[in-house]
């Protein structure tokens, strides 16, 4: 058994090593481990149905795991682990994790690949930042969709007319604002009682967050936090000290991991490598109950590229198969609101994640880049097409084949994607349902759809 103590003594006694030292090592390691194992993107097999090729993508992810372990930024040592411990982990990890009370409690469980059991649908503006006279509207118009198991929060970009900076008084009152807000929106929404996942996006100081998690704020026993990973495989003090307190309060937590392809770790297979590493690291020093991967391109900040479905689907397959781990991803899209590129988008990359075992924390649209331009309507896709994903049993090679043609509809357009509409735009905000064109939009990008192979019309 390890704990998170022995975890931070070594994170103190460790080897030291260089950051830069450290950051190359990540991707040579990563990079020999993709020629030991024979691990090759295959730009027609978007999402491949080969369980040899997800097992040999594990097995080199724990490799690299086992030989570099997670850099501590705040000590510049090494904390490592024996590969009977990572076992260990692994085998007592979390087999559910329960969001929510009364009517609106949801069980998060283990999916296997191409489970007729649809994803966990965690609905979130991920990274959207907007005007705080808005928030509560945005994050409402989340909340209130019926596929939502949990939502969670956009950015205000200011609060009480004051900007947020990290490490001020501004900041603890933003984070105590952020949590009031949230559960204020899941009354607009009629849903008092539906879990949040992650109480504080507008902090990052661990002194906010423990001002902002108390039940006078909105704080429900089944709601949580998010602890962020460092790109590629790096920790800091700042996000130990929420395992501790998260650790005595017992509030739900989950790892969060964000590799970058194109960056230290390399091409899709060296990068896929690192990603499902990311997973060893959450459990192992964070103690999450699940795991939400945001991996982009670095060019195009976006996961919705061909190769980045490949990477969330491979990846998602390697740890459905080989562990009980609860996982998932976050799309991030390169279009906007209220477009047919976006609906696409995120249609594919639900499909990518839904037959390959991983859950939904959907979505972040605009390339996450764009103030306003986010709305629930991304949320309604994404979990209205995992479900009939989930319901009409589609395989991995069928899957596959209604990806490419997915694809075709806007792979060219990533580099140039529209921007699309404001949520001022594309929902009223007095009802804060969606406009007329924004629907008109989805029923024209479904009836596509159904003709690829995803049936909308059941």
């Amino acid at each position: 058994m390890i704990g998170f103590w022995d975890v931070y003594k070594r994170s103190e006694t460790g080897p030291f090593i260089k950051e830069q030292d450290f950051d190359r090592q990540v991707g040579t390691v990563a990079g020999q481990l993709v020629q030991k194992h024979e691990i090759r993107f295959d730009p027609e097999q978007v999402i491949p149905a080969d369980d040899g090729l997800a097992d040999r993508v594990y097995q080199a992810a724990l490799e690299l795991f086992l030989e570099l372990g997670i850099y501590c930024r705040d000590s510049s040592r090494l904390i490592k682990f024996s590969r009977e411990e990572v076992q260990w982990a692994l085998k007592h990890a979390p087999t559910s994790v329960t969001y929510g009370q009364g009517p609106d409690t949801r069980i998060m469980r283990h999916r296997k690949i191409e489970d007729s059991q649809p994803p966990f649908c965690l609905n979130t503006p991920v990274g959207c930042t907007v005007a705080e006279e808005r928030f509560v509207a945005m994050v409402q118009s989340y909340a209130q969709e019926p596929l939502s198991d949990t939502f969670s929060s956009a950015f205000s970009q200011t609060v009480g007319g004051r900007p947020i900076k990290s490490g001020t008084p501004q900041e603890v009152e933003a984070a105590i604002w952020n949590v009031v807000k949230l559960r204020e929106a899941a009354r607009a929404a009629g849903r008092p009682l539906i879990g949040i996942h992650n109480l504080i996006s507008n902090a990052e100081k661990t002194d906010a967050t423990l001002a902002a998690i108390q039940e006078e704020f909105g704080a429900h026993p089944n709601d949580g936090l998010g602890i962020a990973a460092i790109a590629e495989m790096k920790a800091d003090y700042e996000r130990m000290k929420k395992v501790v307190f998260l650790d005595h309060k017992g509030y739900n937590r989950y790892g969060l991991y964000g590799p970058i392809m194109g960056g230290y770790a390399g091409g899709p297979e060296a990068t896929a490598i690192v990603h499902v590493a990311h997973h060893f690291l959450g459990l192992l020093a964070f103690g999450a109950q699940w795991h939400d991967g945001f991996p982009l391109h670095l060019m195009q900040g976006c996961n919705s590229t061909r190769d980045l479905l490949w990477l969330i689907s491979v990846t998602g397959q390697a740890l459905a198969r080989n562990t009980h781990l609860l996982i998932g991803v976050s799309p991030f899209t390169a279009a906007g609101p209220c477009t047919e590129m976006v609906v696409h988008e995120i249609a594919a990359t639900v499909l990518a994640a839904t037959v390959s075992g991983l859950h939904l924390n959907l979505v972040a649209v605009a390339r996450n880049k764009l103030p306003e331009r986010s709305s629930g309507m991304e949320a309604r896709i994404g979990a209205e097409t995992a479900h009939l994903i989930a319901k009409q049993g589609i395989t991995r090679k069928k899957a596959n084949d209604i990806v490419k043609k997915i694809l075709g509809e806007y792979e060219s357009q990533i580099p140039e994607a529209p921007k699309g509409k404001r949520f001022d735009e594309c929902y009223d905000l007095k009802t804060v349902r969606p406009t007329q064109e924004y629907l008109d939009v989805y029923d024209k990008c479904k009836e596509k759809l159904t003709g690829f192979g995803l049936e909308y019309k059941e």
